[in-house]
C-alpha cells in the first residue's frame, strides 16, 4: 500500500568517509508489502530539526534478501543525509514507504543473456542490487559493469563488488574508472563520457552483444551513455536508466492552456477511497495543492525524478513541468507525476490504485 510504515534500523555502518549503509528490519507481516524488484527505491520520511523531511534511496540488497539495505551519500548541508550520518542509530525507527520505481530488472523469460551496466558515484546503489540479483538467479547470464568515481576512497560498495567478482569470476566483468586519480592504464582514467564508453565497449565488450543495459548516475552521464549505446547499436527499448538526483536547475513551465474558470476540482482515488478538493489556478502543483487541503499524496523528491508521486490520470488533462521519472510507455498509458503537474481542465481524476 502507498503509505509509510515504521521500520527499525537494524544496523548502520560507514560505507566510505562520506556515505552510510543502513539495514532496515522488515517484520514478517510486512514483507509482502516490501518485496521488491532489483533496482527499486524506498521513499523515507523523518522529522529533522522539527521539520518533516522526505528523501528517496535505492535498495542495494539482492532480491529476497532481508533486512533491506540502502546506501546514503552524505551531502554537505544535507538535512536528511546529515541526520542519518550523525543522529540516526540502530534501534531507531524511520518511516518508510514500500518499494517503488520502474527502473528494475524484469523476469528473464529465456536462457542466457548478456547485460552491461554503467554507474557513476552513488548511482551504483540500484545497479548493485540488479547485478547481484542477475548473478544469483540467472545461472547462464553474464554481466559487465563499468563504475565511475572520482577516487577509490569515495567508491561505494567496493567490497560487495569484489565479493561478487570472487563468487562469479567467469560471469562478472568489473571495471573501475577514476576521474581524479592517476591510473596505470589510461582506459581506467577519466569520466564516463562518449569517448570513454566507446573505448570500454571496444576493449571489453567485443563479441558480447549485450541484450540489456542499465545506467544510473547524474543527468549528463545518463544522456551521454544512452546516446553512445544507441550509436553502438543498442535499441532504446533495451537501455534502462535511473536518475539518482533532481536536476540542479528546474525551470517550471506555465500551462499552455488555462482551465478556464480559475480552479479545478481534483478527485483522488487511493486505497479504494475517493477524495476531492479544489485546486486554484495559482497553485504550483497537485501535491502541494492537496497538502493545503490536508490531503497527503505520495511524494519524495519533488524534482520529477523518483516517481513516488506517479499516478494514473483517469479524467482531465495536465501539463508537467519536468519529467525524469516516467518512461514513454507510461506517458502513453496516461501516467503523470503529480508533483510536477498542473491542471488545464475544470476537472481531474487521479487514480493511485493503478500506479
Amino acid at each position: 500500500m502507498r503509505k509509510f510504515y515504521h521500520l527499525r534500523v537494524a544496523a548502520k555502518r560507514n560505507e566510505t568517509r562520506d556515505s552510510v549503509r543502513l539495514a532496515l528490519d522488515v517484520p514478517k507481516e510486512l514483507r509482502e508489502f516490501f518485496a521488491f524488484q532489483p533496482g527499486q527505491h524506498l521513499p523515507l520520511r523523518a522529522t529533522v530539526d522539527g521539520k518533516l523531511v522526505r528523501r528517496t534511496y535505492s535498495i542495494c540488497s539482492a532480491q529476497h534478501a532481508w533486512p533491506l539495505e540502502i546506501g546514503v551519500r552524505v551531502q554537505p548541508g544535507g538535512a536528511f543525509s546529515g541526520y542519518v550520518a550523525n543522529e540516526l542509530q540502530p534501534g531507531d525507527e524511520l518511516e518508510v514507504m514500500p518499494p517503488f520505481g520502474q527502473f528494475h530488472k524484469g523476469s528473464n523469460g529465456r536462457g542466457a543473456k548478456a547485460y552491461v551496466a554503467f554507474a557513476a558515484g552513488s548511482g551504483i546503489t540500484p545497479i548493485l542490487s540488479i547485478v547481484a540479483s542477475i548473478l544469483a538467479e540467472e545461472a547462464d547470464s553474464e554481466v559487465c559493469l563499468f563504475y565511475g568515481n572520482r577516487r577509490l576512497a569515495t567508491t561505494m560498495f567496493i567490497d560487495d563488488l569484489y565479493a561478487l567478482k570472487n563468487r562469479y569470476p567467469s560471469r562478472l566483468q568489473l571495471h573501475f574508472v577514476f576521474s581524479q586519480e592517476e591510473q596505470e592504464f589510461p582506459i581506467a582514467a577519466g569520466r564516463l563520457d562518449a569517448d570513454k564508453v566507446r573505448d570500454l565497449w571496444a576493449r571489453f565488450l567485443h563479441g558480447m552483444e549485450p541484450d540489456e543495459a542499465f545506467i544510473c548516475g547524474p543527468d549528463t552521464m545518463i544522456d551521454t551513455v544512452r546516446e553512445t549505446l544507441a550509436e553502438l547499436g543498442m535499441s532504446a527499448a533495451s537501455v534502462h536508466a535511473e536518475h539518482f538526483g533532481a536536476p540542479k536547475k528546474v525551470q517550471r513551465q506555465m500551462p499552455a492552456v488555462s482551465a478556464g474558470k480559475g480552479s479545478t476540482e481534483v478527485t483522488v482515488v487511493m486505497d479504494g477511497h475517493r477524495t476531492s478538493f479544489e485546486m486554484l489556478e495559482s497553485d504550483s502543483n497537485i501535491v502541494d495543492a492537496a497538502a493545503a487541503h490536508g490531503i497527503d499524496l505520495p511524494y519524495s523528491c519533488k524534482g520529477g525524478v523518483c516517481a513516488t508521486c506517479r499516478c494514473h490520470l483517469r479524467e482531465g488533462e495536465v501539463v508537467m513541468a519536468v519529467n525524469h521519472g516516467l518512461e514513454l510507455w507510461e506517458l502513453e498509458k496516461g501516467y503523470i507525476l503529480a508533483c510536477q503537474s498542473t491542471p488545464v481542465t475544470p476537472t481531474l481524476t487521479l487514480d493511485y490504485d493503478l500506479a
